[in-house]
């Protein structure tokens, strides 16, 4: 029995050995320390946190706290293993770091004891960026200065903030500077520009954005709204300037400034079909009803809209419906000038013949060209002209011969037994004018080249050139009284016999031979043609200059013939 007895006694103090070293295990916390943290403001509380206690199992302990009544720890004593809840409560705190400590402590008759230190930091609230409006309202009128620049301050509510700026929604919008920083009391400054330089009439809309990371309103966005008006439009021409009484609807083209797509043209009341062709021109339809009596018809264009209104009135002039004599013209050049007794003159105006052209019909021999056709008679001091063509808008005739000696001759129209008011015009003894390749009286002279082995002739043009010493065959009217005196309306049946010695031309500035000048063999007399030998000395053209001579008056200048 001695040996079980020792084992067991062995076992027994070995026994006590191994347990007297468990009740000295250490009292321990975990974590060691604990921090909280809290957004001044934040309707949430910071996460209470686990403090795990540890030891020798079933050893009492008690949690004591110090710092403040922010500290809380629940429960406040337990038995190992423990894990109480720490709670922090920051409310009515200021900013700033708050520290406390937990205290454990074992109860019984071996004490241990361990402190955690527990951290609140308070941080402040973010601070907002504000701006000092969230729309801007900017207002233009077309002509007018550009808008002055507008200016927003940024604030900040408390914090040094760093903001961004950037425009969108239309090139006409800039915002200045692109970033930036608000200092608390000294707000920053955003400068917006509009350029409506080029944008029509209307609404424009932009916006502004300002980023601020840091700011508790990180991004906003402001809206820039541009109203640009049209402004008073301008009115400058009316063409045609006249119409006639009973005329058919009309388009007239207006021109002027300031005429947008949204700009009517009006006559009184009456808003007519109009098209806006640009800036500065635009077509209106003139209804029949409006131009069924003479008078004055005033038109205005009007723009609606902010700074809009009406132009001023232009007349469009509705005259009887009688013939009208506009223009009275060389019938070669076009030049209005003085008359010469027998050259061909073209009459423009309005019912001044037939809607359709007539031509004259060939006299029988010895007799001249008809002085009425179609209906049309023109008279110079009571004489009627023999009359080459008739109709509604141009009229061509030979002046009488009998204007000769005069300083004034009075022309009139009658069409259908409805007279024009009389057209004075000064007489010469001539008003030269040559006859070109395009009937425009200037460029390239209806001219041709004479192959003088062949005696064939070519027309003359750039590409079909006459020869320097060569011989050129042109046209003209308003040489005056020829020699040997002809009568009016007369068709040439012979050529005249010698050059009028009144008579020069000069070709590319040197003086030409002429060979001929005179009647036209089955042209009517008035229309002379003139043969000349181009000067060997001039410098050859493709347009060199050609000027006729006659009693000292010259052709005007701007025609000419093709040389090589």
């Amino acid at each position: 029995m001695l040996l079980p007895l020792l084992l067991f006694s062995l076992a027994a103090g070995g026994g006590m050995f191994r347990l007297g070293a468990q009740t000295t295990a250490p009292l321990k916390a975990s974590p060691a320390a604990l921090s909280f943290s809290y957004q001044e403001g934040d309707a949430k509380l910071p996460v209470a946190q686990t403090l795990a206690l540890s030891g020798v199992v079933g050893t009492g302990v008690v949690v004591s706290l110090s710092g403040g009544p922010w500290l809380a720890a629940s429960p406040l004593s337990a038995t190992l293993p423990a894990s109480p809840k720490v709670l922090v409560n920051p409310t009515s705190l200021t900013v700033g770091t708050y520290t406390g400590t937990i205290s454990v402590s074992t109860t019984g008759t071996t004490s241990q004891a361990v402190a955690v230190p527990v951290t609140l930091v308070v941080k402040a609230a973010p601070s907002s960026l504000t701006a000092s409006a969230s729309s801007v309202a900017i207002n233009h009128v077309r002509g007018g200065p550009a808008p002055a620049p507008t200016t927003l301050n940024l604030t900040s509510s408390g914090a040094v903030l760093s903001y961004s700026a950037s425009s969108a929604g239309g090139s006409w919008l800039t915002v200045s500077p692109k970033s930036g920083i608000a200092f608390p009391s000294f707000p920053g400054t955003l400068t917006l520009t509009v350029n409506p330089a080029g944008l029509p009439p209307g609404p424009y809309k932009a916006t502004i954005t300002i980023a601020a990371p840091q700011a508790t309103n990180k991004s906003q966005t402001i809206t820039v709204n541009l109203t640009v008006g049209p402004g008073l439009p301008v009115l400058s021409t009316i063409w045609p300037p006249r119409v006639t009484e009973g005329a058919a609807a009309t388009t007239v083209t207006l021109t002027g400034a300031n005429f947008f797509s949204g700009s009517v043209v009006k006559s009184g009341s009456a808003t007519l079909l109009s098209t806006v062709l640009g800036d500065s021109a635009a077509t209106a339809v003139i209804p029949a009803e409006l131009m069924a009596t003479f008078g004055a018809l005033g038109l205005v264009v009007s723009n609606p809209g902010t700074g809009g209104g009406d132009s001023q009135s232009l007349s469009l002039v509705v005259d009887a419906a009688t013939p009208m004599v506009a223009a009275v013209l060389n019938g070669a050049s076009f030049v209005d000038g003085p008359v010469a007794p027998g050259e061909m003159v073209t009459l423009f105006g309005s019912r001044l013949g037939p809607d359709t052209l007539t031509s004259f019909v060939a006299p029988a021999p010895g007799s001249g060209i008809a002085t009425t056709l179609a209906g049309t008679t023109v008279y110079f001091d009571g004489t009627p002209a023999p009359i080459l063509f008739t109709s509604a808008r141009q009229v061509a005739v030979m002046a009488p011969y009998d204007v000769v000696g005069k300083t004034i001759t009075q022309i009139s129209v009658d069409f259908g037994g409805s007279l024009s008011s009389v057209v004075a015009r000064s007489v010469a003894a001539s008003a030269p004018g040559l006859f070109t390749a395009a009937g425009a009286g200037t460029g390239q002279l209806a001219a041709f080249v004479v192959d003088e082995a062949t005696g064939a002739f070519t027309l003359n043009s750039e590409t079909t050139t006459a020869s320097k010493g060569g011989i050129i065959v042109f046209y003209a009217t308003g040489e005056g009284i020829p020699t040997p005196a002809s009568s009016d309306g007369r068709i040439v049946t012979t050529a005249s016999p010698a050059p009028n010695p009144a008579l020069s031309l000069q070709i590319g500035g040197a003086t030409a031979t002429v060979l001929y000048a005179g009647g036209v063999t089955g042209l009517v007399s008035g229309i002379i043609q003139i043969n000349a030998r181009i000067p060997a000395t001039i410098t050859a053209s493709k347009a060199t200059p050609v000027v006729l001579t006659v009693n000292g008056v010259a052709s005007p200048a701007g025609t000419t013939i093709g040389i090589k």
